[in-house]
């Protein structure tokens, strides 16, 4: 166990409603678990648990497939698309193997049977799911991250994109997919050097993060190039998301006297009741942004910062 978890009670949030016939199970989240090592906050429903992951980390979750508000696979996915960086293990009433394979295979770190659980086996259980999912991420760090960015690589994007796109098409989420370029990296690289052409590249990665929800997969493909995937994100949204980076790049370049970063946008929208290849939302995205790229030169604004 990581030295930032040990040193401090670990932080678990159980998702769950809160029903008399599910005393032994109740009593084990607020007694057992609140002892030194951990301690926990509860909600009884998606939309609370969904409010409170953005106001407040925690290194666990303990979620009920069965709220008043959200039932079956579904509410393991949305929790684990807002954080998917927090291990989550699933706990149930009844023992369904479907649900069980199900949710395991879309990432949750464990199935419990509330009634088959005492103390000890439910301490053990957040512990190794902790120790679990921190060796996953570790792994994953090492395979699917662009070195100089941090950010998603090629293969790690097609990776979890795809997954994505399989929980967009079975929850009926609208999906936003964009594609980018640095615009006149070659020209920063020939005037002042390649570690400042990687500066750009990093700073422009900054900018993304910060933009974008940590739940939206953002990837550097290579070279300038650049794919962002908004989760349920609807189209309407899109124009607050282009403005929000354009004000970002903005205050980028306030910081800036030697040169200003612009990005040309491509966008692809994924409908979830036609069946649409992540390869073809790319190559769409990849044709409006040359299309942007193309309209700049004969409007002849160059390379202004256009979004």
């Amino acid at each position: 166990m990581s030295a930032s978890i040990t040193s401090r009670p670990i932080k678990v949030l159980v998702v769950e409603e809160n029903q008399p016939e599910y005393a032994p199970w109740v009593q084990i989240v607020s007694s057992g678990v609140n002892s030194d090592q951990f301690e926990s906050e509860r909600v009884a429903t998606l939309s609370k648990a969904l409010a409170l992951l953005e106001k407040k980390p925690f290194d666990v979750i303990l979620l009920d497939l069965a709220l008043p508000d959200s039932v079956g696979v579904g509410t393991f996915s949305q929790i684990s698309m807002r954080v998917p960086e927090v291990p989550i293990v699933v706990t149930s009433a009844l023992e369904n193997k479907d649900h069980a394979f199900n949710v395991l295979r879309e990432g949750a770190q464990d199935y419990l049977i509330k009634g088959e659980v005492d103390v000890k086996l439910l301490r053990r259980t957040l512990l190794f799911a902790i120790e679990r999912n921190r060796s996953r991420v570790l792994l994953q760090q090492m395979s699917f991250n662009d070195e100089l960015t941090g950010l998603l690589n090629r293969r790690g994007f097609l990776s979890m994109a795809q997954q994505q796109l399989k929980i967009a098409q079975r929850e009926n989420w609208e999906l936003v997919l964009l594609f980018a370029d640095l615009d006149s990296l070659k020209n920063i690289n020939d005037s002042f050097g390649h570690p400042e052409g990687d500066q750009a590249l990093k700073s422009i990665a900054a900018v993304l993060k910060k933009t974008f929800r940590t739940s939206d997969l953002i990837a550097r493909l290579g070279g300038d190039e650049f794919v962002i995937l908004a989760l349920n994100a609807p189209a309407a949204g899109v124009h607050t998301m282009t403005a929000r980076l354009q004000s970002n790049l903005d205050r980028l370049n306030l910081q800036n006297r030697y040169y200003q970063l612009s990005l040309s946008i491509g966008i692809a929208q994924f409908d979830p009741n036609r069946i649409t290849s992540l390869e073809s939302m790319i190559m769409e995205a990849d044709k409006a942004l040359y299309e942007n790229k193309r309209k700049k030169r004969m409007d002849g604004s160059g390379d202004a910062p256009e979004v």
